[in-house]
């Protein structure tokens, strides 16, 4: 098995706006986790829901990454590429919800909240930039 430094290691490859992208994910899926115990019910649906829309949101936003790093090496079949690539990411996006919904193991409301989290992160992401590079100085 592989240790797991070199397992972390993957990250490095990845590019910043990807990260920080992750962080406004993680960002709304925690302020989104400390709001929904007090409307519900089934505190935990809702919740596992919600870690579920999350990981999806990061999962789409490195698909994307990939995507579109790669169809810009691509020249005159980027565009098909990139229009496989996205229709197969919404794809796996309804699968999933379709799951949620038909096995009832998690809220898909909530689910859907979470996935939401990449539109939310991509509006915070220059805010994000901004802090971080902060920090770092």
């Amino acid at each position: 098995m592989t240790p797991f430094w070199k397992r972390i290691l993957f990250l490095k490859g990845i590019n910043g706006t990807v990260k920080e992208m992750w962080l406004g994910i993680g960002l709304w899926g925690l302020a989104a986790a400390l709001i929904v115990p007090w409307f519900v019910k089934d505190v935990s649906g809702c919740l596992l829901g919600l870690l579920i829309g999350c990981l999806l949101a990061c999962v789409c936003v490195w698909h994307m990454w990939k995507t579109l790093d790669t169809a810009l090496d691509l020249g005159d079949g980027a565009q098909k590429y990139m229009t496989l690539r996205s229709l197969a990411r919404y794809g796996v996006i309804v699968l999933a919800f379709a799951v949620l919904m038909v096995t009832d193991c998690a809220n898909p409301l909530t689910a859907f909240a979470g996935l939401m989290g990449m539109k939310v992160s991509a509006y915070l992401q220059p805010s994000v930039h901004k802090y971080l590079e902060k920090r770092r100085r």
